[in-house]
C-alpha cells in the first residue's frame, strides 16, 4: 500500500495482528522493505508488523533534495500516523538504525523500544568519505551503478533512485561532524543492540552504543555478519520477541 507520511508517498506493508504491539522495521541504505519479509512472517502471530520503504527507495517517492537525519525519523513517525498507530517498537538496520535512534530521541512517546542492528551513532573520516563517494556515484551514474559499487546484490530488489540515494548517503555522512553518541546518554527507551562478530563494519560502533545508552543490552552474535536477520531469521525473530515481551512486562522507564 502507499501512504502519505511527512508529506511524502511511502510504500508500506502491514501484517500480523492489529490488536497486538506494533513493530516498525526500518531497512538500511539502498535496500527496501522486502528484506524484512521473513521477520513479518515469523512475528506475525504475535505482533502488528509494519515495514516501509525509505524515501527514494523501493516504491516510495523519490526526493532529490537535501534531508536531515531528523527528517528521515519524521518519515517513520509519519508512517505510524498514517496507519493510526500510537506507538511501536522500532527495529533499524544500519542506516535504519540511525533513523530509529533519532525517532527515540525526538519522538520518545511514539517509541516503545528500539532494536539497533549493525549500526552506529558516529562515523570516522574514512566512513564519511565513503558516504560522500557513494552519493556522488549515485547522483552522477544512478542507483544501479551505486549498488554495484557498494557490493550489494539486487536479487530482484528495486533499485533506489540515484539522486535520492545520494541525499540519504550525505545525511548519514553527517554522523562524522554531528555524532549522536552524546545525545544518546540521555535516552531512556529500552534498547537492544545486535551485531554479528563478522559484520564488515565491526562491533566497535555497537559497543559505543551500549556504553552510551543506559537502558540497553548488547548481543554480539558469533559467526554472523551485517545481514544477521537474513542469515538466521528464526533466531533473530525469537530474539526480538523475547525483548519485546520483556519490555512490555516492565514499568515505564522513559522520562
Amino acid at each position: 500500500m502507499i501512504v502519505s507520511a511527512n508529506g511524502l508517498s511511502h510504500r508500506c506493508e502491514r501484517s500480523g495482528r492489529k490488536s497486538s504491539p506494533a513493530v516498525l522495521f526500518i531497512h538500511g541504505l539502498a535496500a527496501s522493505l522486502d528484506v524484512w519479509r521473513s521477520q513479518a512472517s515469523l512475528l506475525g502471530e504475535g505482533f502488528d508488523v509494519v515495514r516501509y520503504d525509505l524515501r527514494s527507495h523501493g516504491g516510495s517517492e523519490p526526493v532529490r533534495r537535501r534531508c536531515t537525519r531528523s527528517e528521515l525519523a519524521a518519515d517513520a513517525i509519519g508512517v505510524l500516523d498514517a496507519l493510526g498507530i500510537e506507538s511501536a517498537f522500532f527495529v533499524g538496520h544500519s542506516a535504519g538504525g540511525v533513523i530509529a535512534m533519532h525517532a527515540a530521541l525526538e519522538h520518545p512517546k511514539r517509541v516503545r523500544g528500539v532494536v539497533l542492528v549493525g549500526t552506529a551513532s558516529e562515523c570516522n573520516d574514512k566512513t564519511a568519505a565513503w558516504y560522500r563517494r557513494t552519493a556522488e556515484k549515485a547522483r552522477n551514474e544512478g542507483g544501479e551503478v551505486a549498488l554495484e559499487a557498494m557490493g550489494m546484490r539486487r536479487e530482484g530488489a528495486p533499485v533506489p533512485d540515484g539522486g535520492g540515494l545520494a541525499e540519504l548517503a550525505l545525511a548519514m555522512s553527517t554522523l562524522n561532524s554531528e555524532p549522536l553518541t552524546e545525545r544518546l546518554q540521555g535516552l531512556r527507551t529500552p534498547t537492544l543492540i545486535i551485531v554479528g562478530d563478522k559484520d564488515f563494519l565491526g562491533v566497535g560502533g555497537s559497543v559505543i552504543l551500549s556504553r552510551a545508552i543506559v537502558a540497553s543490552e548488547l548481543e554480539i552474535v558469533a559467526g554472523r555478519g551485517h545481514g544477521i536477520y537474513l542469515e538466521d531469521p528464526e533466531w533473530f525473530a525469537a530474539r526480538l520477541a523475547r525483548f519485546f515481551e520483556r519490555v512490555d512486562g516492565e514499568p515505564e522507564r522513559r522520562e
